[in-house]
């Protein structure tokens, strides 16, 4: 590798030295080992390199499989794009290697010698005029006038700008020094049970906790034995709120009254009625009529905002006289008032970018728009492969309305960032929104942001994102470890068994191994998210969905060598669950029915990959998460009115409710049985055989912690059965953390 010496090709210019590629002066992000690929084969200067040389040179002490390689390139060309004529900068050249196929300069490294723009002597200077039949004592007078009033000029602008520019920076010291400070960072829990619920299966954010002071109020325990619970502010044992109704969840707490808002669950894909429970004793009972997602109080008590799918609500603080007073572009949650009560933000989830972001609007209905938040390290406005995708939710201000706070997850992780309450007029000046502050960076993630009622503490909830599969074994009656525990969902066979796909949790990419946990290859990289993979009936391809990033809810192709993605169909997304055909050639999905403004029309489509045509499956309105049997003679579907398993029989051409459940179902490798959950008191995965729709339980998962993006919805299944599961194992506490003003 010659010293300052840089490669240029097409638009890149290429510093090995210091392992940079760079495009009109901007850095491309490219993995190293991928950047070590490109210096190689841009050295060797347009000639065909072996596969070998490259192994050789990008891992020179180690043993890698060439699905590496096949990955580097891969990279490269998603980064590089197109050569102007066209074709790929890196072409490959079979059963020899790969070769560029642009020319490529070598130039010298540029040297700064400090000298600056020296001008071009006796250039006329702009407005000059140049008159020969002057007297030359009158030009020297008028050039003269001319230079005292120019320097008088110059010296006003001068003085005018240094003001303003020391007006801005006071008023961005001021901003700067608006900050509050954070500190003390303490656990308050300590009795491991999770405090992290989210419906996730209609884009629901994470679970609140609340506080009047003394005490802090949570949901916690597990999906089949939540409960809401309280502990002393400064720390302490947890004790448990006796509800008169099984799996609650805390929304809100009364800030007039001793009182705590609940809901009920009744269905996991419904809104739910609303309850009052006194504190710290007393008789819970409805909150008027109100069915809802979330729900808060105003300050004053006196007005309930509640939302349900896209809509939100005004009502009195008792539940009376509601009435609707916007439609949302999105799934709403999380509602929070202002301190003076006069607007409400809230977390609004768009089904297309599957991300969250903040929102608000006047008491009146008046004035709805999202929060701009600009995050550093992301660029919201950003698209394509490069953009990533950020969730932020769960907004709160403190009880003065000088602060606001809020959860941003990221890549995986989430943390507590900061805005003023406020807007500072100097922000409005400049057209720019406030900076955002992160609150915290350690190794936890940090959720659900409170503040005390003195503003003086926040609260939230300290969570390290961590599962292991495990598989029930029959022998034992019980779940054990499984592939090592390796932290992923998703978990899907091969139709001969042999291999595996699964998705890292909570990192969210796609990988297949063998079944013995050998031969592992990444085959998506950040920052798509994706789930539910399925395999090709041979083995050669894997579908699934991506969840966020460049492209958004759509169903792709992989191959199982590795590659790159490729839509299943042209027709821009919305698929989900998707599902084979016994012969491969076609392939069962349905549309996203909580993301939908119309779930009630959502239906079973079958999707023909050679001609990209669809076709609606019949009867299968209100029908949604189809799966196909693997010999192709029925098709199971979930019932939007309710937990019903629905039966296509293919023969027939009709439907048939085949058992009471939920989830994602599976079918067993000889299509006699089909899997499902069950909720409610004894919550177990259960099969139902299709020839008399005999019902039998499989494995009980009461008492278990569930973790991954469908916690509660799906579950694998191995060729022989067994079901898999994704076992909590990460940590979940409640912390707090000193709020000090300047």
């Amino acid at each position: 590798m010659s010293k300052g010496i840089l490669y240029s090709f097409g638009p890149f210019l290429l510093n090995p030295e210091q392992m940079v590629l760079s495009v009109d002066g901007s850095v491309v992000a490219v993995p190293l080992k991928a950047l070590k690929t490109l210096v190689t084969l841009v050295e060797h200067g347009g000639d065909v390199v072996s596969k070998q040389v490259l192994i050789e040179a990008v891992w020179p002490d180690s043993y890698v499989e060439e699905g590496n390689l096949t990955q580097n390139i891969f990279l490269l060309r998603r980064q590089l794009g197109k050569a102007p004529q066209g074709q790929d900068y890196i072409e490959t050249i079979p059963r020899r290697g790969y070769r560029l196929t642009v020319p490529i300069q070598r130039v010298p490294a540029p040297v700064v010698d400090g000298l600056g723009d020296k001008g071009v002597p006796g250039q006329q200077r702009p407005g000059e005029e140049l008159d020969l039949e002057a007297d030359p004592e009158t030009r020297r007078e008028s050039n003269a006038r001319r230079g005292a009033l120019q320097h008088r000029l110059l010296t006003f602008v001068a003085v005018l700008v240094l003001a303003l520019l020391s007006w801005v920076a006071v008023e961005q010291w001021r901003e700067i020094s608006y900050r509050p400070r954070f500190s003390g960072f303490s656990q308050i829990t300590r009795d491991g049970l999770s405090k992290r619920f989210r419906m996730e299966q209609i884009g629901g954010p994470e679970a609140a906790i609340f506080s009047d002071g003394s005490r802090i109020y949570f949901t916690e325990g597990t999906a089949d034995a939540s409960t809401i619970s309280e502990v002393s502010a400064s720390g302490g044992d947890t004790a448990h709120i006796a509800i008169p109704f099984s799996l609650p969840t805390l929304l809100d707490i009364s800030s007039v009254r001793q009182e705590l808002l609940v809901s009920g669950t009744v269905d996991p894909a419904d809104a739910s009625p609303l309850w009052l429970v006194p504190l710290p004793a007393g008789v819970a009972h409805p909150l008027g009529n109100v069915i809802a997602w979330d729900a808060a109080w105003s300050p004053d008590g006196l007005s309930l905002a509640y939302v349900r799918s896209r809509e939100l609500f005004l009502a009195n603080g008792d539940g009376t006289g509601s009435k609707l007073l916007a439609n949302l572009p999105g799934n709403g949650w999380h509602p929070h008032w202002s301190p003076d009560g006069r607007k409400v933000r809230l977390t609004i989830f768009d089904v297309r970018s599957a991300e969250s972001s903040i929102w608000e609007i006047s008491r009146d209905g008046s004035g709805l728009r999202q929060v701009p938040i600009d995050l550093l390290g992301s660029s919201p406005q950003a698209s394509g492969a490069n953009r990533e995708p950020v969730d932020i939710c769960c907004g709160t201000w403190s009880p003065d309305g000088r602060d606001f706070v809020f959860q941003a997850t990221q890549q995986g992780r989430s943390d507590v960032w900061w805005l003023p309450g406020q807007e500072p007029w100097i922000s409005r000046l400049l057209r720019r929104g406030p900076r955002p502050v992160r609150i915290t960076a350690g190794q936890l993630s940090s959720l659900a942001p409170a503040f005390s009622p003195d503003g003086r503490t926040l609260f939230l909830i300290g969570h390290e994102m961590r599962g292991e599969l495990q598989r029930f074994d029959p022998r034992v009656g019980q779940f054990v470890r499984f592939m090592g525990g390796i932290s992923a969902d998703f978990l899907d066979f091969s139709r001969d068994g042999q291999w595996v796909t699964y998705v890292e949790y909570p990192e969210d990419t796609l990988w297949r191994c063998r079944a013995d946990g050998t031969q592992r290859m990444q085959l998506t990289f950040p920052p798509q998210r994706v789930g539910v993979p399925r395999w090709s009936p041979d083995g050669r391809q894997i579908a699934f969905y991506v969840l966020g990033g460049s492209a958004q809810q759509q169903l792709y192709l992989v191959s199982a060598s590795g590659g790159d993605p490729k839509p299943a169909s042209s027709h821009g997304g919305g698929e989900m669950s998707p599902s084979w055909s016994p012969d491969g050639s076609e392939m069962m999905y349905s549309d996203f029915p909580f993301f939908s403004a119309q779930p009630q029309r959502v239906a079973v489509h079958i999707l023909h990959l050679a001609t990209g045509q669809v076709e609606t499956v019949p009867g299968s309105e209100g029908f949604f998460a189809p799966q196909w049997s693997p010999d192709g003679s029925h098709a199971t579907a979930l019932a939007l009115d309710g937990q019903r398993i629905m039966l296509f029989d293919f023969s027939t051409r009709t439907w048939s409710q085949l058992a009471q459940g939920w989830g994602l179902v599976r079918w067993s490798a000889d299509s006699r049985w089909a899997y499902y959950l069950n909720y409610r008191d004894n919550p177990a995965v259960m099969r139902v055989r299709i020839s008399d729709r005999h019902v039998e339980q499989v494995a009980s998962l009461k008492g278990i912690r569930l973790t991954g993006h469908l916690a509660g919805l799906e579950f694998g299944l191995t060729p022989q059965g067994d079901p898999v599961i994704t076992h909590d194992i990460g940590t979940q506490e409640v912390y707090s953390m000193d709020w000090n003003r300047p």
